[in-house]
């Protein structure tokens, strides 16, 4: 019997938590070595006054509800949350007072009190519930709509921003909960229930710009982020949506495109009223020539010398009516609106109008083009990759504007299965910590008279859309270089696009 006590004893000391026998009087009895307050059981019988409240929680009073005393009340096992401050620090304990009884009876004398250290726990359930209101308030507060639909793709969650992007209003949750957005018509018209579905499958996925049609039969557009939420065996359960509404950004880049559009038709305005003034000017005097001679002719026929004469002045008119015409149509090319068309383009045709466009003279720039003779038709849309080069050679002029020798120059030739083209120029060059920058959005080296900002943007969305690259570096000697790599036209794709 002995033995069993000291085996039991054992036990008891070994636990990390502090336990002692109390009776009705709340006197402790017994404690086991790990105590509290670092009281041991020598310290314990020498006390005179064993009351718990006094020396094991250092207070003058009894608990405000004991569970001691609750036991002895109820019969029952209580428990109780206490705060108290110990070795210097404000810590959380809990109480449990067990009734102490032999098996078969059932009036009892002592309380079995036991007493843990809880302060971890509880200051991480504390920080998990702040984490918790934090995030919350976050998704609560958040100017993107946030939202969460099950495995079949009914709504489980919705926050209020989805209500202003929805057009549904303070209602929006009460109406959006529970019901399933793959079987909207409208959702599998556009293509995004799909889209959910191969989310719903693991597929994460971004929309950029998406154009959606509200509830209310309101034209949008947005940026539509799935990411697939996975159980602890990885398996999906539903997907997280984010939803930002981009109309008022795609409708200020839709302006400010046609602004830099707009620029561009502007500078080469000068160039413009050139190409048309040379032309006019003889068209007129040709046409008085003509005019003179069959004046001349009003009281004699027309010989063989004036009708020679005349017929020449008649070519020179229309050559110079066809110049003027070309120059127009290209003007007018520039400022198309129609969506982006791929088709062969003849890139040496190209390069030439454009040449004719500018009036290199005029601007005192000495022009250098070495086009192959052989290029190959290239792939993409005539009017991207107009104001693409375009765009270019406006920025080769601005650079060389101050210098007495500028010079810009166009090479082009096949390499491969691509077209390469290089335009450089004899200017300033890019300072080096901002030639990583050239093609971001209205990031601009010119002032604001000149420029937007989106030149090399756009240049870069289009040639990315035709599946050419460009990239902008500094040329050995002073100036930059921008460098074009272009796809040329197949067999296949003529193929494909008579099919």
């Amino acid at each position: 019997m002995k033995v069993t006590t000291r085996i039991m004893e054992s036990i008891i000391d070994s636990l990390s938590a502090g336990i002692w026998i109390v009776n009705s009087q709340l006197e402790v009895e017994w404690i086991n070595t790990r105590g509290f307050r670092c009281l041991c059981r020598e310290e314990l019988a020498a006390l005179e006054d064993k009351r718990c409240f006094r020396k094991i929680f250092g207070m003058r009073e009894i608990c405000e509800d004991c569970p001691v005393l609750k036991t002895f009340g109820s019969g029952r096992t209580e428990h109780l949350d206490i705060k108290l401050e110990y070795e210097g620090q404000s810590k959380h304990f809990v109480l449990t007072a067990t009734p102490l009884q032999r098996k078969g009876q059932k009036s009892f004398t002592h309380v079995i009190e036991m007493i843990q250290d809880v302060t971890m726990h509880q200051r991480i359930g504390e920080e998990l519930r702040r984490l918790n209101e934090l995030q919350t308030a976050i998704i609560e507060n958040a100017p993107v709509a946030i939202f969460t639909i099950d495995k079949k793709g009914v709504f489980t969650s919705v926050n209020p921003a989805l209500a202003a992007i929805s057009d549904l209003g303070f209602k929006a949750r009460e109406k959006l909960m529970g019901f399933n957005w793959l079987e909207n018509s409208y959702t599998i018209k556009c293509g995004l229930a799909e889209r959910i579905q191969k989310g719903l499958e693991g597929e994460a996925f971004q929309l950029d710009d998406f154009p959606f049609v509200t509830y209310r039969g309101r034209n949008q557009f947005i940026n539509f982020k799935g990411v697939p939420l996975r159980d602890k065996k990885g398996e999906v359960e539903g997907l997280l949506c984010i939803i930002e509404e981009t109309t008022d950004r795609v409708r200020t880049r839709v302006q400010l495109i046609q602004e830099a559009r707009m620029s561009a038709i502007g500078r080469l305005a000068t160039g413009v009223a050139h190409e048309l003034s040379n032309p006019l000017a003889t068209i007129t005097a040709h046409s008085e020539l003509a005019h003179e001679l069959l004046q001349q002719c009003d009281n004699r026929g027309l010989e063989r010398a004036d009708l020679q004469d005349l017929s020449e002045y008649l070519e020179v008119i229309q050559e110079q009516a066809f110049r003027c015409k070309k120059t127009i149509k290209n003007l007018l090319d520039l400022n198309r609106r129609n969506g982006f068309e791929t088709a062969p383009i003849d890139l040496s045709r190209l390069i030439d109008d454009l040449v004719e466009l500018i009036n290199f003279k005029k601007m005192k720039i000495r022009l250098v083009s070495d086009v192959a003779p052989d290029l190959p038709r290239v792939k993409g849309d005539l009017y991207a990759l107009r104001q693409t080069f375009l765009n270019v050679l406006n920025n080769a002029i601005d650079a060389v504007e101050e210098r007495a020798d500028a010079q810009i120059s166009i090479k082009a030739w096949p390499e491969g299965s691509a077209v390469h083209i290089e335009i450089e120029d004899n200017g300033a060059g890019i300072p080096e910590n901002i030639v990583d920058l050239v093609f971001e959005p209205f990031f601009t080296t010119k002032g604001s008279q000149k420029g937007t900002g989106l030149g090399l943007t756009l240049c870069y969305e289009f040639l990315s859309k035709m599946g050419g690259t460009i990239e902008i570096s500094n040329r050995a000697g002073g100036g930059s270089v921008c460098r074009i790599i272009l796809c040329p036209w197949t067999e296949d794709e003529s193929l494909e696009q008579t099919v």
